[in-house]
């Protein structure tokens, strides 16, 4: 008898899941046992399986077939998710090797190649599950854009806009300039790098004095519309309340005070520019401040780029700083290494934008969520993540569910602004 002395996976696992496949024991469907039922949570249809997704699909193989020993009717139901942002960007860039621009296509025509692309790719993540063994009922396999399941996320959200828990606000928002849409806040990645600090100075409206501010952006000097310093900070006492020359576009705009601002750090003066970052929109509701956005959609320069208009923000950042530098006012430039919000999927540095949405109010939802964990009838393994989860669901905000994307279930249509 020869007895093999190496196991060889490629003679096992084979012959065994085709067997298994072949007698449909992964199949189940509704009797008189107690049901034990996972949905798988659906990987993006673009993509490949990495080790995330290979202990995640572990872990949930363990359970229904550790349910199915114990005599349950066990069901796992597999599925791809439509994945919209990443699945588009990899559609315009396949288009664009074509020679093809999105802008030049209608809806339908581009899903069309989405689909054809979903068609070629999707099954990618599924024969890599059935490689790994993984006992789906492959029979209820699902995809986020089928009809039906499409029609029950129109339902689910209709059913949360009657409610008064979708709404649509006015607010800022993270803005990817490269898929042009929004994002969620756990769809931007914050990634460490070094840029240039540039410290720059503003003249005082009717004096030789100035005030300097540091920045990373030049271009949004653009967009300025105050300078802000802390109330406690004595050496600029006698400066609030007067305009200072914003550069290059010689818009006067006013010195004001607000606790926000961190003696400390940087000059101790703050160019606020409410349309592109969070914490400057803040102070500008608290002041009433107008607010200017610098930039298209594509996060180039607008009209009020001035003679910057059309330049990529990279570009105006840079023309911007040598301007600046030819002016005499650019007192010194510094590296500085910080945090960057990027998107998930295009990398795209993300820009902080202000525009209509809808949103979901996640106060109401994440209550019931959160109490089930701190009474333990969920329970973190291990132990410790449960103060993470509190913490997170504690300070949870209202989830940003507008996409401007194609591929994705269509919302507009079907929702109406409450009067």
């Amino acid at each position: 008898m020869n007895i093999p002395t190496k196991y060889n996976p490629n003679e096992v696992e084979d012959k065994w899941y085709e067997y298994w496949m072949k007698n449909n024991y992964f199949h189940s469907t509704p009797n008189e046992k107690e049901p034990y039922t996972i949905v798988i949570p659906p990987p993006n249809v673009t993509g490949v399986l990495h080790m995330g997704h290979m202990l995640n699909n572990t872990i949930q193989d363990v359970l229904i077939r550790r349910a199915r020993l114990r005599g349950y009717n066990a069901c796992w139901v597999p599925g791809t998710d439509h994945a919209s942002i990443a699945t588009e960007a990899k559609v315009v860039a396949k288009l664009k090797d074509e020679g093809i621009q999105k802008e030049d296509l209608t809806r339908d025509e581009f899903l069309g190649h989405a689909w054809d692309w979903t068609h070629k790719h999707g099954g990618i993540i599924l024969d890599q599950l059935k490689k790994l063994g993984a006992s789906c009922d492959w029979e209820r396999t699902k995809f986020t854009m089928d009809d039906d399941l499409s029609e029950s996320v129109i339902k689910t959200f209709l059913d949360l806009y009657e409610k008064g828990l979708i709404y649509r606000g006015y607010r800022m928002v993270n803005w990817d300039p490269e898929a042009k849409t929004t994002l969620s806040d756990e769809e931007v990645i914050h990634v460490e790098r070094t840029d240039k600090l540039y410290y720059v100075k503003y003249q005082i409206e009717n004096s030789n004095e100035f005030v300097t501010i540091a920045t990373t952006r030049p271009e949004t000097i653009l967009g300025d519309t105050a300078i802000c310093v802390n109330p406690n900070d004595e050496r600029f006492k006698h400066l609030v309340g007067k305009n200072v020359i914003v550069p290059i576009c010689n818009r006067l705009v006013p010195i004001i005070e607000d606790d926000y601002v961190d003696v400390e750090f940087g000059t101790g003066c703050l160019k606020i520019t409410p349309a592109h970052d969070m914490n400057d929109k803040e102070i500008g509701e608290r002041h009433e401040l107008d607010v200017i956005d610098i930039l298209n959609d594509d996060a180039t320069l607008n009209d009020y780029g001035l003679h910057h208009k059309g330049k990529d923000r990279v570009v105006a950042r840079k023309d911007l700083a040598k301007e600046l530098e030819e002016m005499g006012i650019m007192v010194k430039i510094e590296p500085i290494t910080h945090k960057v919000g990027t998107s998930e999927r295009t990398k795209a540095v993300i820009e902080p934008k202000i525009s209509a949405q809808w949103f979901l109010s996640m106060k109401d939802l994440a209550k019931p969520a959160l109490d089930h964990v701190m009474n333990d009838d969920i329970q973190f393994h291990p132990a410790k993540f449960k103060n993470s989860y509190r913490n997170w669901m504690e300070n949870v905000r209202d989830w940003n569910i507008s996409r401007q994307l194609w591929w994705d279930t269509r919302f507009l249509p079907i929702f109406m602004v409450k009067e």
